[in-house]
């Protein structure tokens, strides 16, 4: 079969795919990220150097419902890029429920935040963060975490009191072992004692919660759950003779980079359940900067499940792909596409986006 113009831009999660039972039962030092009991379950993590051609962005998908430190005696720690942390529920019916307390340190007086509901932090490039601590799960399902950062390799500079480079050769090495798919630079860097303090409020401008911005109703907008700048967009949105489809959220919220710290990113979260068209009145469009969509299942025992089908078409030429895994679709800048259709639903999804850009600049093109 010939191979198809863009079927390098649909790719399915699992080629970032870890396996952290394996990684968190390696002897000795642990694996590159996975040496915590409150680190992930389930998760795959993929990077532009080896999955997103070449885009200057990694993140994650995963699931979490351990308690306690996500890399313990490692942090804190810095990267030359900057990143978002994002904390949600799994309950597809409330996007406000996290189900988890979650603890993390910030800057290097290690203040200490905490929150209980789905939440985004916010990271400058070479800010110093963590620990991370999961303090309590109590949602039957625990809850997910994406990461994403603006770097195409994953760098990591750890500069808590239990690494030494012997330790991260001995990291780098079990990761190997694990057959993890990923690029991965770790280095020590300068101490900082892990001493926790209490926060001041220093820097809770880089803690947002992640709230529901939008909610549909038989793909309709409830105009009434949303704020003025909201209604604002979406009613510019319908005078271009767009409107959303009945396939679209069911919750929604989106954050943009006045949202998050001044970063040059901006990033969705929602839950999905209905089939049919996402937008009405609109064919394909395009952005100025490159972006990911990232379709992720809820099921915590199978990160491989999505629960639905979906159609997406790409390129002028309206190629058309057909995905029922977990999967990503890379936009790089000016490419069209769309429309998207969810052509049938078992279980509910989530769905986000990872721009490129503080703000989500969209030209129509048919």
């Amino acid at each position: 079969m010939a191979k198809r113009k863009y079927e390098h831009l649909v790719k399915p999660l699992s080629v970032g795919g870890t396996d952290m039972e394996v990684m968190k039962k390696l002897q000795g030092p642990k694996g590159a990220f996975a040496n915590g009991p409150g680190n992930a379950d389930k998760i795959v993590w993929l990077n532009g150097r080896d999955h997103l051609e070449g885009l200057e962005l990694n993140f994650t998908w995963g699931f979490y419902s351990g308690l306690g430190d996500w890399h313990t005696g490692q942090d804190p720690h810095v990267h030359p890029y900057p990143e978002c942390l994002v904390f949600v529920g799994l309950d597809s019916a409330n996007l406000n429920y996290l189900g988890a307390e979650i603890e993390i340190c910030l800057g290097e007086e290690l203040e200490t935040y905490s929150f209980n509901m789905p939440t985004v932090v916010s990271i400058p490039a070479g800010f110093p963060h963590c620990p991370l601590v999961t303090k309590s799960v109590w949602s039957p399902k625990g809850f997910g975490f994406y990461l994403a950062s603006l770097g195409a390799v994953p760098e990591t500079t750890w500069m808590g009191e239990g690494v030494s480079e012997a330790t991260i050769k001995a990291m780098q090495e079990a990761a190997a072992k694990s057959g993890r798919k990923i690029a991965m630079k770790s280095n020590v860097g300068k101490r900082i004692k892990n001493k926790p303090t209490k926060a001041t409020g220093k820097y809770a401008h880089l803690i947002k919660p992640l709230k529901d911005g939008m909610v549909t109703e038989r793909g309709q907008m409830l105009k009434n759950k949303m704020t003025s700048e909201q209604r604002a967009q979406f009613n510019e949105m319908a005078k271009q003779g767009q409107i959303l489809g009945p396939g679209n959220a069911d919750h929604l919220t989106w954050m943009y980079g006045r949202d998050l710290a001044g970063l040059d990113i901006n990033l969705t979260w929602g839950f999905y359940s209905k089939p049919g068209i996402w937008h009405r009145g609109i064919g394909a469009h395009v952005h100025p900067t490159a972006e990911v969509l990232v379709f992720a299942g809820l099921d915590p025992t199978n990160i491989d499940y999505l629960g639905a089908k979906l159609e997406i078409d790409m390129g002028v030429e309206h190629e058309r792909y057909i995905f029922d895994k977990p999967t990503v679709v890379i936009c790089p800048p000016g490419l069209p596409h769309l429309p998207l259709v969810t052509r049938w639903v078992d279980k509910p999804y989530a769905f986000y986006v990872i721009c490129l850009s503080g703000e989500h600049e969209t030209s129509r093109v048919d």
